[in-house]
Formats: structure tokens, sequence, C-alpha cells
């Protein structure tokens, strides 16, 4: 049996990771938003922006920085699951104050986190592996 090493694995991780991002998103989307559906532009903007940062990650030989925009849009998917279920004056709507809707707001900010994580990891690995060469 060949030996796989946790680098050959790690494209596939990350691909998990980003997934798993956009189906927070999805779930939260079609729990709270009424009337969307997977084609909707809510949730298919968001995976192509996902698909497409992920490709850039996994097809250039320089990860840094397709990582670095991961690690943004991760960011601020995160931030604004958050921000978006406060009832802030400069939002265009008066968000769902209730337990059920803060609770899709937590599973969209919980599933952001393995993305933030393994992006996080790739950075470091890739600083260090810069400053051992140099």
């Amino acid at each position: 049996m060949p030996h796989t090493s946790e680098y050959d694995r790690w494209p596939y991780w990350m691909a998990g990771a980003v997934t798993l991002a956009w189906l927070g998103m999805y779930v939260h989307n079609v729990a709270d938003l009424p009337n969307v559906t997977l084609s909707s532009s809510e949730n298919v903007l968001p995976g192509a922006v996902s698909l497409l940062l992920l490709g850039l990650w996994w097809a250039l030989p320089s990860r840094s920085w397709p990582a670095i925009l991961l690690l943004a849009w991760g960011m601020l998917n995160l931030v604004g699951g958050f921000a978006t279920a406060l009832p802030l004056p400069v939002l265009p709507f008066k968000p769902e104050q209730s337990l059920r809707h803060y609770m899709f707001h937590v599973l969209y900010a919980v599933t952001q986190l393995p993305l933030l994580g393994l992006v996080r990891h790739e950075l470091r690995q890739l600083r260090s592996r810069t400053e051992g060469a140099a």
C-alpha cells in the first residue's frame, strides 16, 4: 500500500473545509431567508467565489496569496455572519431577533472555523519554509 503523506491529503482537507464553510452559509440562507433555493444568487455567488478561491489555491504554485484570499473570505463570512444578526441601523433590513435565528448564525460561524484554521496552518507552514530557505 503506497504511503500517503499529510501534504498529499492537504488539498482534500482544504476542499472539505471550503465546502463546509459554504454549506454553513447555505443552511443559514435556506433556514432564514424566504424563497431562497440552491440556485438563488445568495447561494450561487458565494459558492462560486469559494470555488474560485479554492481553485486558485489548488492550482497555483505559490499558495501564499490564494491562502490569504481564502483567509479573508472566511473572515468576511465569520464577521459578516455575526454582524448581520445584530439590529444595526446601517443594515438595509431588520434581522429577526430570535434564538432560532441566532442559532443559525452560530452554525454559520462555526462552519467557517475549519477553513480559517487550515488556512492559518498553511500560512504558518509557508512562512516557516520561506524563513528556513533564507
